[in-house]
């Protein structure tokens, strides 16, 4: 072969070679640009979509607090013969239970049937009975979660007048029922409400 005819062999594989060497580096860059492009957009969808996220968040904790504010007792919002009942004996703050504005503590109980009786009928009364059990323990938990002046708890209040437990429980037990309800599952629920004021209510009972 002749020199020329070789040096024109060589020359076309050097351009052969050079041509696949461009289109690899041509789709590198086109592979490259397609992947920076997804990563930009991946980073502001995810930015969006945390934004978004914090936003609700944000307007949820908002509500919340608007409200605990428009529901929050306070002495403006009560009745004034309920106010002036409530003077020196309570300090009237939102505690679950208690209804400053209508003047009553409820508090719900529930029972369950015993598994060692057999008699249906039985069975129904023990487990009403341990609705109601459930219920007095409820009312007088709330009952001691209520402060009195200037910011004590109730079982200090009690105790610098006094005044037992055992009078604060004996008011508790003549809570009135509101409602009493049989569960699918065989369990009872009980719904009791005793007065905060009045001559038979809370107020009494701790002067």
């Amino acid at each position: 072969m002749r020199e020329s005819e070789i040096q024109n062999v060589k020359a076309s594989k050097q351009y052969g070679v050079g041509r696949r060497q461009k289109k690899k580096r041509g789709r590198r860059s086109v592979f490259l640009l397609l992947l920076t492009a997804y990563c930009l957009l991946h980073t502001v969808v995810t930015g969006c979509g945390k934004s978004e996220k914090e936003a609700i968040t944000e307007e949820t904790q908002v509500a919340v607090v608007e409200k605990r504010a428009e529901v929050a007792p306070t002495v403006e919002t009560i009745p004034t013969e309920f106010a002036e009942a409530y003077k020196k004996v309570f300090v009237v703050s939102e505690v679950d239970g208690v209804d400053w504005q209508k003047g009553v503590i409820t508090a719900v109980g529930r029972g369950y049937p015993p598994k060692d009786i057999t008699n249906p009928a039985q069975v129904r009364i023990l487990t009403m009975r341990a609705a109601k059990l459930e219920g007095y323990k409820a009312l007088l938990e709330t009952i001691m979660k209520i402060k009195t002046p200037p910011d004590k708890g109730m079982k200090q209040y009690l105790d610098e007048r006094h005044i037992e437990i055992s009078r604060v429980e004996g008011f508790v037990k003549g809570a009135r029922i509101i409602k009493e309800e049989y569960k699918d599952d065989g369990s009872a629920e009980v719904t009791l409400e005793v007065p905060l004021t009045g001559v038979s209510g809370l107020v009494a009972v701790m002067k």
